[in-house]
């Protein structure tokens, strides 16, 4: 297990590193210290973002290599219906059982892989900090929401104030920086149309 604690190690560092590369703060707010308080609330967010980041880095670091050395408890008897079974710091360890019987029917060979299964992922779970790693990035989470609010509600006293509002709404509400369901695309659109009037530049037409 030495081994696969090296490797999540050496996965989740290799990850933040590739996704500081993706989040640094757009150009248009980098350095935009001015006298609106929304420019300290996004600042605040976004570091809050950045360290929830590394969380969820971490956590999905853990997972992968208990999935990929160990698998996620599951056993089955057909019909196939599934329950969910608390697994140390998994949700969605499964047991499929016969839909028709009140109690799951499993034979005594299932039984104990099954078993053995869940005590293999407990032990890597103590030792790698899966658990632990699942609630610091529920808790990180939550503070990047509780400031999204908080920088959403506050009045913006500039161009620039508004800017960090909507990047913080595309930074929380959009699957990726390039979707393109509605309304992403036309809340992008709508960035670009507030940078060039922030930087007092002339339109041309049709762009």
């Amino acid at each position: 297990m030495s081994e696969v604690k090296s490797t999540v190690h050496c996965k989740t560092v290799t990850t933040m590193e590739t996704q500081s590369c993706c989040t640094a703060p757009p150009t248009c707010l980098a350095g935009s210290a001015f006298s609106d308080p929304i420019w300290t609330l996004w600042r605040d967010f976004s570091e809050a973002r950045s360290h929830a980041q590394r969380h969820t880095h971490r956590q999905q670091a853990i997972e992968s290599m208990m999935v990929e050395h160990i698998g996620f408890p599951v056993t089955h008897s057909p019909p196939f219906a599934v329950d969910a079974v608390n697994v140390a710091g998994l949700e969605n360890a499964v047991v499929i059982r016969d839909e028709d019987q009140d109690q799951t029917r499993l034979d005594e060979r299932q039984r104990a892989s099954y078993q053995d299964q869940c005590a293999r992922w407990s032990a890597a779970d103590a030792e790698l900090g899966y658990s632990a790693a699942l609630r610091a990035e529920g808790r990180a989470l939550c503070r990047v929401r509780e400031l999204a609010e908080h920088l959403w509600a506050t009045p913006a006293a500039s161009l620039t104030g508004v800017m960090a509002k909507l990047d913080a709404l595309l930074s929380e509400g959009a699957p990726s920086s390039e979707a393109q369901e509605f309304p992403w695309p036309q809340l992008r659109a709508i960035r670009a149309d507030l940078e060039f009037l922030r930087q007092d530049q002339p339109r041309t037409p049709g762009r």
